[in-house]
């Protein structure tokens, strides 16, 4: 399937230091007042979604914690994309029940006017993982100056070593025995 983009406005880019520790989180706003209202709870809520920008793209693909990133570019228009997230889910929770410190980063490259739909799909889809927008008139162009040999497919996954290193690459689709063989020490 060809990664197909339309041209969408600027946005307001976030300097680099901004990007969360741990993936997004909620701090203000109604989404703030749910987290809190949920949390009293005891119901998780997924990640609010950052916006990335071309700058702030690269400082997470150079991975500058001292653990594995994984990182997946998909869109809520690509079937396979969406039918993928629950490898991610599945892995993310048996690394978690080992303690694993590997982190997950997906990145919508659904256009900037599409952000509502990724912002529902993360909310009904039960995906807890760090969510990132990459919100850029051109993100195809973004990409293939960002990510070494970019396909123009989606779905692309990067298993990102401590500096940004490239471990392994999964162009398409991917499965749970993949990536947890590219993520053995």
């Amino acid at each position: 399937m060809l990664l197909l983009l339309t041209a969408c406005a600027r946005l307001q880019a976030l300097p680099v230091d901004s990007l969360p520790e741990d993936g997004p989180s909620v701090t203000s706003g109604p989404a703030a007042v749910a987290a809190g209202a949920a949390a009293d709870e005891g119901v998780e809520l997924p990640p609010s979604l950052v916006t990335l920008d071309e700058e702030l793209l690269g400082g997470l693909l150079n991975n500058g914690r001292d653990s594995l990133l994984v990182v997946n570019f998909w869109a809520t228009w690509c079937g396979p994309c969406v039918r993928e997230m629950d490898v991610f889910r599945t892995v993310a929770a048996s690394l978690e029940e080992r303690g694993s410190t590997t982190r997950f980063a997906l990145v919508s490259v659904d256009a900037t006017r599409d952000r509502a739909a990724v912002e529902r799909f993360l909310a009904t889809s039960g995906i807890l993982l760090p969510a990132y927008h990459l919100a850029t008139p051109n993100p195809s162009a973004v990409l293939a100056r960002t990510v070494p040999g970019w396909p123009d497919i989606i779905p692309v996954t990067l298993v990102l070593e401590p500096g940004g290193a490239v471990r392994a690459r999964f162009d398409g689709v991917l499965d749970v025995a993949g990536l947890h063989a590219a993520l053995r020490e």
